[in-house]
């Protein structure tokens, strides 16, 4: 190649940033979930506190358990990690904000939220919704 060749692109091989952040949140839901099982929120004993911060129960255990199912599924390609991580984000960022408005008791006795549980959930949602709208942001030509 002479000097006045412009330098020629060799694509990068392996997995895109997002899939690898897209299955580090996968994992972390997955550890989550295992150890709100081990702290016993599946037994139904009603509100049950992880390491004597977080409020889970055995539906917050099922939906983390989903979560990072299919964020580990969607990693298999930048695009579907990068929408996933758009799609929960908003989810959870929903969540957490509904998490500081006054709702009924029905719903607080099924999903208990605490200060904890709900900055979890604005921190995490936040982030996710960060990373994946950055990703989808950038056009195919700037992503590797």
């Amino acid at each position: 190649m002479t000097a006045t060749e412009p330098e020629a692109r060799v694509p990068r091989r392996g997995p895109a940033p997002v899939q690898g952040l897209g299955m580090l949140i996968g994992l972390l839901f997955l550890v989550l979930a295992a150890l709100e099982l081990m702290a016993g929120s599946a037994t139904g004993g009603g509100r049950t506190v992880l390491f004597g911060v977080l409020a889970v129960s055995g539906v917050w255990t099922l939906v983390h358990l989903l979560t990072g199912a299919v964020a580990v599924f969607c990693t298999r390609s930048s695009r579907w990690a990068a929408r996933f991580l758009l799609v929960a984000g908003v989810c959870y960022a929903v969540v957490g904000l509904a998490g500081l408005l006054p709702l009924p008791a029905a719903i607080t006795d099924v999903l208990p939220w605490n200060t904890a549980s709900i900055c979890l959930d604005l921190a995490l949602g936040t982030a996710m919704l960060i990373l994946g709208a950055g990703w989808l942001r950038l056009g195919p030509a700037r992503r590797r």
